[in-house]
C-alpha cells in the first residue's frame, strides 16, 4: 500500500541543478505485508483526512471482493464513494465530479497502471481547478493520494500519470504489468536522469528478482509470499526519480501501440523490450555506441550489458554489444516462457503501420531516429 503526497511549492522544472546532478523522489512512505490494508483508516487519519473515495477499475469491483473488503474496513463514516472506470478523459472528468460532491479529503485507488494513474489524474485537475478559482495556483492545496496496488505496473512510485484524450490519443505515461517491472529495470539503466545510487543499483537488483520469481509465480499463482516478493522487486525496479516522458524507447513504443490498438502496457513490453535491447546490441556492434546520437546512442548498450552480472543464467563475455546481445536473448526467452505475446501481429495488427506507430513514439514525423524507430516496431 503506498501513500503518497503531490507535489508542493516551485513547478517542476523552475529550479536550476548542475547537469551532472541527479535527483530522485519518494512517496511519503509505503506499508507492506499480508493485512496492511487493515491499516486504512489510520494511514488516512495520519494524512489529517477523515473521507476517502475510491477509485478503482469495473473488473476488481464487479468480479472480487476486494473492493467490498476495503469499503467494510472505511465503514460509512469514512467512506465517501467509489467511482470505477478505466482511464479516458471522460470517465476522469466524472470522477472529478464525483469527489467534488462526495467530500472526500484523500483518494484511495484500487488496482494496477490506470486506477492509480486515474487518481492523479483527478488530484491534478482538483488542484488546477482550485487554483483557478482564486485560491493561486501554488498555493492550492493538492488532495493526499493513496494508493493499494493490486498488479506490477508501480504507477505507485511515480508522480506522473497517463490517461486517454477523447480522440483516442495516450496523454502523459501509463504502465501495465508483469514484464512491464522488467521493462522498467533495464530502461532505467540507460535513462539519462536516473542517479546510480539508489535507483540504478535497486533496479540492477531487482533483475535477479524478477527473472526468478515471474516464472514460479505463473506456476504457483496462489503463493502469496512470492507475489509479495515479485511486488517488492517490481518497486526496485522503478525506484522513484525525476524523469519526464517516456523511460526509454521501449516505453515510448508501448505508449504508441498501447494507446492506438487497445493492447495492455504489460503486453506492450512484451512485444518492444526484447526488440530495443537487441537493436542497442546490434548498434553497439556497428560501431554507433562509441559516438552515436539518438536511439542506441553513446553508452546505452553498456548500461544494458550490465545487467549480465544479475540475470541468473547468464555469463558475461566482456564484450558490451555482446553481453547487450545476452540480455535480449533472456528477456525473449523469460517473455516466451511465461507464454505471452510477442508480436503485433497476436492484435491483428498487420504490415503498413509502422510508420505511423514509430511518428507516434517519437513524436515527430521528421524525427532523424524515423527509420531506426520502424525497424523496432
Amino acid at each position: 500500500m503506498e501513500e503518497s503526497l503531490k507535489k508542493r511549492g516551485k513547478k517542476r522544472g523552475s529550479q536550476r541543478r548542475a547537469a551532472s546532478t541527479l535527483t530522485y523522489w519518494t512517496p511519503l512512505y509505503m506499508l507492506y505485508g499480508r493485512g496492511c490494508v487493515a491499516s486504512l483508516l489510520t494511514v488516512i487519519a495520519n494524512l489529517g483526512a477523515s473521507k476517502a473515495f475510491i477509485i478503482t477499475g469495473k473488473s476488481l469491483r464487479e468480479k472480487t471482493p476486494v473492493i467490498r473488503r476495503i469499503e467494510e474496513i472505511l465503514g460509512e463514516t469514512h467512506h465517501a464513494g467509489t467511482y470505477s472506470g478505466n482511464s479516458p478523459i471522460a470517465d476522469i472528468e466524472a470522477a472529478v465530479a464525483a469527489v467534488k460532491s462526495s467530500g472526500a479529503d484523500v483518494l484511495l485507488s484500487v488496482g494496477g497502471g490506470s486506477p492509480i494513474d486515474a487518481a492523479k489524474a483527478v488530484a491534478y485537475r482538483l488542484h488546477k481547478a482550485r487554483g483557478n478559482q482564486g485560491q493561486g495556483r501554488e498555493e492550492a492545496k493538492w488532495i493526499p493520494s493513496i494508493a493499494v496496488p493490486t498488479t506490477l505496473s508501480v504507477a505507485e512510485t511515480t508522480k506522473n500519470a497517463g490517461f486517454t484524450n477523447a480522440d483516442g490519443s495516450k496523454v502523459a505515461v501509463a504502465d501495465g504489468e508483469l514484464i512491464r517491472a522488467l521493462d522498467h529495470a533495464l530502461e532505467l539503466l540507460y535513462n539519462p536522469s536516473a542517479p546510480e545510487v539508489p535507483t540504478k543499483r535497486l533496479a540492477l537488483s531487482a533483475l535477479t528478482d524478477l527473472f526468478t520469481l515471474l516464472p514460479q509465480c505463473l506456476t504457483t499463482p496462489q503463493d502469496a509470499d512470492i507475489r509479495q516478493r515479485l511486488f517488492l522487486g517490481s518497486y526496485a525496479a522503478l525506484f522513484p526519480f525525476q524523469f519526464s516522458g517516456a523511460l526509454g524507447i521501449s516505453h515510448a513504443i508501448g505508449h504508441a501501440i498501447g494507446s492506438t490498438y487497445g493492447i495492455p502496457h504489460g503486453v506492450t513490453s512484451c512485444i518492444s523490450l526484447g526488440k530495443v535491447i537487441r537493436f542497442m546490441a546490434e548498434k553497439a556492434r556497428e560501431g554507433a555506441g562509441g559516438e552515436g546520437r539518438g536511439i542506441g546512442e553513446a553508452g546505452e548498450a553498456a548500461q544494458i550489458a550490465r545487467a549480465v552480472a544479475y540475470i541468473p543464467g547468464l555469463r558475461g563475455t566482456g564484450d558490451v554489444a555482446g553481453d547487450a546481445l545476452l540480455v535480449a536473448e533472456a528477456v525473449e526467452r523469460l517473455v516466451l516462457k511465461l507464454g505471452l505475446v510477442t508480436g503485433l501481429v497476436d492484435y491483428n495488427i498487420g504490415p503498413g503501420e509502422e510508420e505511423a506507430i514509430a511518428v507516434r513514439a517519437l513524436q515527430d514525423p521528421a524525427h532523424p531516429d524515423l527509420k531506426s524507430g520502424i525497424a523496432l516496431v
